[in-house]
């Protein structure tokens, strides 16, 4: 199959959809700084699961609530992403906004129709950026561009952990054909595998870890998938806990979500009709903080933010493709539901302190130019607090924030390179934070191309998504 060419210079990056899995959201659209991005990224870290008699506990109160038609969730009428819950970019004092380029790396294999990984993850430790990819791990010095270390995956990517613990992140890759049953701890230190194994399975036939999410978080490995569960003690991979549920009459957790500090597990349960469950767990103590249950009808799409509390939900109708966000309050119960039809068919997000600033899709202009609006939204009341197009076109994606500012990319243009541009959160004022130079545009815009953009420690990284066999595979700019 050929890949499809990437768009001209003067065209935007892809913006994913709205979809955090662990909190570390990719930094175009979860993660990323850390998923995210990342949908997940994310979701973060590693298994922070309740001990094993609190999780079983909680899931037969969630079964009774169920059929008790008990729950603190509220329903709301409501009309439309790992990873992502996202690392922040720190502020730097005081800022260069013009930039240089550093370093690119090329693409050894351009000429080969290279698997895309769904999760792909990026870290970055040790003053080296860390990027999974189809087959491998790789790590490149921050300064240089040059490769530090490198780890071959037996198989094919499947998903990887958007967070970092104690220099250990995770990988599920595939074995036996397409099953996603095989696992991977890696130490970023050192850049060397800490273990290798492959996850258990309740039925061979029957269960499998479908559409994998994979967690490190507390010295755990934590995988979950459609139909199995399991956690991992991330020193050396022993089985911590493998919980036998049965989806068709029980619940059974799919998704996690943690910021570092505070663990969101989502549930789904199954008996007589699919009715799914928000829990904020304490992961130090395994204490349900609380249960929200989703209103009848919808399903938890990702989870954006862990702390306020923001999840994407959409109908469980399959023909109904609309998403919408609702944020929660510390106590559980539901705020405000925010339409993102309402708001320019928004498909992409990133959450502040009090706000959601929401990015709509793209539109041509009269100067035969794209651009799109950024929108800041209370997430007590679910309001419009202001509207930009932050300095016209450009098509801006979110990346982070730099103190309470997010923090927005805009893709090169012909014979101009690309900028990072943040907002004033009072008004959406926006101001320049960083300029890439005009020489490098075009190489820009090949990598930025359904790819990623990340700023970490004053340096802004573009990644390439493989798939489009990019000349290209990374660049940096200081």
């Amino acid at each position: 199959m050929t890949a499809a060419p990437p768009p001209p210079p003067g065209g935007p990056a892809r913006t994913p959809q709205i979809w955090d899995t662990d909190i570390g959201r990719r930094a175009t659209a979860p993660p990323g700084f850390g998923p995210p991005p990342q949908p997940f990224g994310a979701d973060p870290g590693g298994g922070g699961g309740a001990p094993r008699g609190r999780r079983k506990a909680l899931i037969v109160v969630l079964a009774l609530a169920l059929v008790a038609g008990l729950g603190t969730g509220g329903w709301l009428l409501w009309g439309r992403p790992e990873k992502t819950p996202r690392h922040r970019a720190e502020p730097s004092a005081p800022p260069r906004v013009d930039t240089r380029l550093d370093w690119i790396v090329a693409n050894p294999d351009k000429d080969k129709a290279l698997p895309s990984p769904r999760h792909p993850a990026t870290w970055f430790a040790h003053g080296n950026v860390i990027r999974t990819w189809s087959r491998q791990i790789t790590a490149l010095d921050v300064r240089q561009g040059k490769e530090q270390w490198r780890i071959a995956l037996p198989g094919e990517l499947c998903s990887a952990s958007r967070r970092l613990d104690d220099d250990t992140t995770a990988v599920m890759y595939k074995q036996d054909g397409n099953a996603c049953t095989g696992l991977m701890a890696v130490d970023v230190k050192s850049g060397r595998q800490k273990w290798d194994r492959r996850v258990p399975l309740h039925d061979e036939r029957t269960s499998d870890y479908g559409d994998p999410q994979v967690l490190v978080f507390r010295g755990r490995v934590k995988v979950m998938g459609r139909s199995e569960s399991a956690t991992f003690a991330a020193a050396d991979g022993k089985v911590l806990e493998h919980p036998r549920l049965n989806p068709a009459d029980n619940c059974l957790e799919n998704r996690a979500s943690t910021d570092g500090k505070t663990l969101l597990s989502v549930v789904r349960c199954s008996l007589g009709s699919d009715r799914e469950f928000v829990q904020r767990i304490d992961p130090g103590t395994g204490r349900e903080d609380w249960t929200w249950k989703v209103p009848e009808g919808l399903t938890i799409r990702g989870v954006l933010s862990v702390d306020p509390v923001v999840v994407t939900v959409g109908r469980t109708d399959s023909s109904d493709t609309s998403t919408n966000l609702i944020s929660i309050s510390p106590q559980g119960r539901t705020r405000a539901v925010i339409s993102l039809t309402d708001h320019g068919g928004a498909i992409d997000a990133i959450v502040g302190k009090d706000t959601v600033y929401l990015a709509s899709a793209d539109k041509e202009t009269a100067a035969s130019t794209k651009e799109n609006r950024i929108v800041a939204i209370d997430l007590a009341k679910g309001e419009k607090r202001w509207e930009t197009n932050a300095g016209g076109n450009r098509v801006g994606t979110p990346v982070g924030f730099v103190g309470d500012k997010p923090l927005f990319y805009q893709g090169a243009q012909s014979g101009e390179g690309g900028r990072l541009v943040t907002l004033d959160p009072r008004d959406g004022a926006p101001t320049v934070h960083k300029r890439m130079p005009s020489e490098s545009s075009e190489e820009e815009a090949e990598i930025a191309a359904l790819g990623e953009v990340y700023f970490h420690d004053d340096k802004v990284f573009v990644v390439a998504a493989a798939e489009l066999r990019p000349k290209n595979l990374m660049m940096s700019f200081g």
